[in-house]
C-alpha cells in the first residue's frame, strides 16, 4: 500500500524575511510520502529475571538462564552481531507495609535482571525460537516488533519520492496562479518552523521515517504469532523561489 498527504502552504515573504529566508517570492510546500511492506524480520525484546532470597543464587540463576539462551540462538544460527544482552542488573525487594505504603519494609530478596535484544532475520522461525525461550526460566518478554533488513535503502527511497512529489504539488499550485519555480532555497526533514535553526547555519541530519510495528498478539500463544507490515514513511519540507510565468 502507498499514500501520499501532502498539505501545502504559501506563507507571505514578510513574516520569515527577519529569519533569513527569502525576501523575494516562494512556496513553501510539505511532502510525506509512505510505503507499505510486509516485515521480513523481527526483533525480540526479553529479560530474564530471577527472584532469590540470597543476591548471589540469583546472579547464579540468571547466569545460568542467560547461557541456555546463548547456547539455543547458536543452534538457530543467529549472528552474534544481531543479539545484545545486557548486563546484570540487581534490586533489593522489600516488605510493602499496607498502613505506610512509603515506609520501606524488611529486606525478603534480590531480583536479578538480564535483558536481551535479538534479531531474527528468518520470520518463518522466529514462532517457534519464542516458544523455546519462554521455556527458559524466568523469560519475560517486553516486545517483538516487525522490521525490515533494507529499511536504510527503503528510506533513501522513500525520501526521493517525497520529494518528487512536493515538487509536482507546488507546479500544479503555482500553474493555477500563473507563476513557476525558479530554484530551491531550502530542503529539511524538519517541521518549518525549525527550518530557520536547523538548516541556515547549522547541519541537518536526516530524521528515521521507519516505524516498526508491533505483533498483532500482545500476549504469546504457541503457533498464533503474526506480524504486523511495517511502514516506512517520510516528511519533506522544501522551500522554492518562485517568480511569474512570462
Amino acid at each position: 500500500m502507498k499514500r501520499f498527504l501532502l498539505p501545502l502552504l504559501i506563507f507571505p515573504i514578510c513574516v520569515f524575511a527577519q529569519g533569513g529566508l527569502p525576501n523575494q517570492p516562494y512556496i513553501y510546500v510539505q511532502g510525506n510520502a509512505e510505503i507499505e511492506k510486509p516485515a521480513d524480520m523481527a526483533t525480540l525484546r526479553f529479560n530474564l529475571v530471577t527472584r532469590e532470597a540470597d543476591q548471589m543464587k540469583a546472579n547464579e540463576a540468571v547466569q545460568t538462564n542467560a547461557n541456555k539462551v546463548f547456547a539455543l540462538l547458536k543452534t538457530k544460527k543467529i549472528s552474534d552481531k544481531d543479539v545484545i544482552a545486557g548486563d546484570l542488573r540487581s534490586e533489593a525487594e522489600f516488605e510493602e507495609d499496607e498502613t505506610s505504603p512509603r515506609k520501606r519494609g524488611k529486606l525478603i530478596g534480590y531480583s536479578v535482571t538480564r535483558s536481551f535484544s535479538v534479531k531474527v532475520r528468518d520470520v518463518t522461525a522466529f514462532a517457534k525460537l519464542v516458544d523455546e525461550l519462554l521455556a527458559i526460566g524466568g523469560t519475560e518478554f517486553s516486545g517483538i516488533d516487525a522490521g525490515l533488513a533494507n529499511e536504510k535503502q527503503m528510506r533513501d527511497e522513500i525520501w526521493g519520492k517525497a520529494l518528487t512529489n512536493a515538487r509536482e504539488r507546488a507546479e500544479k499550485t503555482l500553474k493555477e496562479m500563473g507563476m513557476k519555480i525558479d530554484s530551491v532555497f531550502a530542503v529539511s526533514p524538519v517541521a518549518f518552523p525549525a527550518i530557520r535553526d536547523q538548516i541556515l547555519g547549522s547541519e541537518v541530519e536526516r530524521l528515521p521515517a521507519a516505524t516498526g510495528s508491533s505483533l498483532y498478539k500482545r500476549e504469546p500463544v504457541a503457533s498464533q504469532y503474526k506480524l504486523e507490515p511495517v511502514t516506512v514513511s517520510q516528511s519533506v519540507h522544501v522551500i522554492y523561489l518562485i517568480s511569474a510565468v512570462k
